[in-house]
């Protein structure tokens, strides 16, 4: 047991990470998982016993990809409507970097969905099942 007496703060953990480190922490859940698939039946065993007691960090994680499903959705949604406009008051030869930008991102928000799913799937079944 460690003394507060000093008055010294106590400094977390974090301070010493890069910013890309806690970011990576901050956003991808599936670091928090040890893979069952490999050693003995013993490591497998122990490694699924970990997993099921980090799946109480999942719901977080859920609300998070939600969060950005939701803005990545409302950004595309602003950009197409952006190029719908801007088509309709310029020449057709020109490109339409709206659109562009809309369907980058697109692809982002469909990244945001996959892993929701996944990470969905994966609390549902850690919860479920007891093997």
């Amino acid at each position: 047991m460690t003394s507060r007496s000093s008055g010294a703060a106590v400094a977390s953990h974090y301070d010493d990470m890069p910013l890309s480190l806690v970011l990576f922490r901050y956003l991808w859940p599936f670091w928090l998982f040890k893979d069952a698939s490999r050693g003995d039946h013993m490591t497998r065993a122990a490694a699924y016993r970990h997993n099921r007691s980090m799946r109480i960090y999942l719901p977080g994680y859920l609300m998070k990809w939600m969060f950005s499903c939701v803005t990545t959705f409302a950004i595309t949604a602003g950009f197409g409507s952006l190029s719908a406009t801007a088509q309709a008051a310029s020449a057709a030869d020109s490109v339409d970097v709206f659109a562009i930008i809309a369907a980058g991102w697109g692809i982002v928000f469909t990244c945001s969905v996959c892993v929701l799913f996944v990470t969905s799937y994966i609390y549902f079944y850690l919860s479920r099942n007891d093997t």
